[in-house]
């Protein structure tokens, strides 16, 4: 299940980082207006490389839940807030402005905090959160 709920949040920033990259921007996809192309439908691979990880035990920062932001290719490892905040990044130590825009729409969407509490949730029983003002 968490393999699952892994997979639907690295397929929902991938299709939101690909339309910034395409030139559409935050308002726009406010607004619904897509970018859109023609392909073969295939299984969905990350163009970008980006993954969302919550680790098994692990534990809460200033009293809040985090995930890590984590792009192998560019050496990139960032703890986040659920709120977007920026904890720390490893690595390269820092998200350019398309990626940090990128990811406060995809942690504005009801749908991915969700999917981010729930994925908290399983992998860390000993510390279940029901909302983000826990």
């Amino acid at each position: 299940m968490s393999e699952n709920l892994e997979l639907q949040l690295d397929e929902s920033f991938d299709w939101i980082y690909h339309q910034l990259t395409k030139g559409n921007t935050i308002n726009g996809l406010r607004d619904n207006l897509i970018y859109l192309e023609f392909e073969q439908v295939k299984e969905w691979k990350s163009k970008y490389g980006f993954q969302f990880q919550i680790y098994s035990n692990d534990h809460f920062i200033d009293n809040k839940p985090h995930f890590h932001l984590i792009k192998k290719s560019e050496n990139i490892d960032c703890r986040l807030f659920f709120s977007g905040e920026i904890f720390d990044c490893k690595g390269n130590s820092k998200l350019d402005k398309k990626i940090k825009d990128a990811v406060e729409y995809f942690l504005s969407l009801e749908v991915n905090q969700n999917r981010l509490i729930g994925l908290w949730n399983i992998k860390n029983p000993a510390l279940i959160i029901n909302n983000l003002k826990s």
